[in-house]
């Protein structure tokens, strides 16, 4: 009977994952095999034109003809990844050990720090445009008192730090969050003994809470990470990719869908950005996780 059963459950259990695999087949896995089969072609995507099947064109396009495009673009990616990676995991560390401290108002700090990630990214993108637009925004208003002014996210050298800083800023509130809800499984027991054997603050941190929160730590880096590897719809919204912002996912889009339409192109593009999302997102885990062991 209870071979019976375990047959039961394992049919059940089938047929309530068929429903997600099957979207995950058609949202996730078709529309990824399409990318490297057109990566392959000519495809323009105006009706009437066939797309013809080319080869390895499109990567020699992008690696050698267009070469100084492409590695400009993975170097703004890189910047823009490797930026966002860290700063936002020390912001977002500092303020969960912030916020298991009691004190008045926490629960409203809580909600400010937690409201930007309720917001579309059209909403950010569109607001921190109005606050550093150059004529006349609040940002311009201010430096004018002191006599500056900025182009902001017309500068070649602030527009990448700037939208490097409303990507951190939008996402700052879920990357707390889990910082927070990993410092609140720690055992209260082992604060204690170290209060008593005469530990400070930071000594408690950095050999207890940080350790200890180590998988928190490992979600919150890849999330960051290949989130920001793939970026380009904040960057679309404020700079449009322009002033040393052409990230690959920008580099991708105006490729596809500004100017010459190459959606072939534009897709062994986006194979490049899924490579290097894939390298990235692996060695990461691997790394982290034997952090992990290692600390646990």
């Amino acid at each position: 009977m209870s071979s019976i059963y375990r047959g039961r459950d394992r049919i059940q259990m089938r047929i309530g994952m068929a429903p997600g695999l099957l979207v995950y087949f058609l949202f996730g896995i078709v529309p990824s095999v399409a990318t490297a089969v057109i990566s392959l072609t000519n495809y323009s995507g105006i009706p009437g034109i066939p797309a013809q099947f080319i080869g390895l064109t499109n990567y020699v396009q992008a690696f050698i003809l267009d070469s100084a495009g492409l590695t400009g673009s993975i170097r703004d990616t890189l910047v823009f990844a490797v930026s966002v990676t860290v700063f936002q995991n020390l912001f977002a560390l500092g303020l969960a050990h912030l916020f298991t401290k009691k004190y008045p108002g926490r629960a409203v700090f809580r909600s400010l720090v937690f409201m930007p990630a309720s917001l579309g990214v059209t909403v950010i993108g569109l607001t921190w445009a109005l606050i550093f637009n150059p004529s006349g925004g609040p940002a311009a208003n201010f430096l004018s008192l002191w006599g500056g002014n900025s182009a902001f996210f017309g500068s070649n050298s602030l527009a990448m730090p700037l939208v490097i800083f409303v990507q951190i800023w939008a996402n700052l509130g879920f990357t707390t969050i889990v910082y927070l809800a990993g410092m609140n499984t720690v055992p209260e027991e082992l604060y204690e003994a170290a209060k008593l054997d005469g530990a400070n603050g930071w000594r408690i941190f950095r050999n207890i809470t940080f350790p200890m929160i180590a998988p928190s730590t490992t979600v919150n880096v890849l999330l960051a990470a290949v989130g920001s590897l793939n970026t380009y719809d904040l960057i679309y919204v404020l700079t449009d990719g322009l002033y040393h912002t052409n990230t690959l996912g920008m580099y991708m889009f105006n490729t596809a869908f500004q100017g010459s339409s190459n959606l072939g192109l534009a897709a062994a593009i986006n194979m490049v950005e899924f490579a290097i999302t894939l390298i990235v997102a692996l060695v990461l885990q691997k790394v982290l996780r034997k952090r992990e062991e290692v600390l646990g």
